[in-house]
């Protein structure tokens, strides 16, 4: 009889350190996307990313409590969704969502340390 195992802790830390990395990126590209636009960005543009931002910073924090890994997932498809805002941001969402899926496949797979 096989038993299921829990992921290692350090599986929450990459999660959260990724989710970290994407707050990052994403508010450093608030000036890029204001530049880019030559002055003709709304304000709701840039309080949208900022928002995102937010999100972000909060998901990382509560990814190891119950839902958090469902809050995060949810948080990555208004990531992808600020490609609205400015193109560039569907293949910052789109490369950030990736690392996301891989690292829920983490879950899913068998550990082999008890053989």
């Amino acid at each position: 009889m096989t038993e299921a195992k829990a992921a290692p802790r350090g599986l929450y830390a990459v999660g959260s350190a990724g989710l970290a990395i994407e707050a990052l990126v994403v508010l450093l590209a608030v000036p890029a996307v204001a530049t880019s636009q030559r002055g003709h960005v709304s304000g709701a543009d840039v309080g949208y990313l900022v928002g995102v931002v937010a999100l972000l910073v909060f998901a990382a924090a509560l990814l190891r409590r119950r839902g958090g890994k469902i809050v995060s997932s949810g948080v990555q498809v208004l990531v992808i969704g600020a490609g609205v805002v400015s193109w560039p941001m569907y293949v910052v969402g789109g490369a950030f969502a990736g690392i996301w899926i891989y690292w829920l496949r983490q879950w899913r797979l068998p550990s082999s340390a008890g053989r």
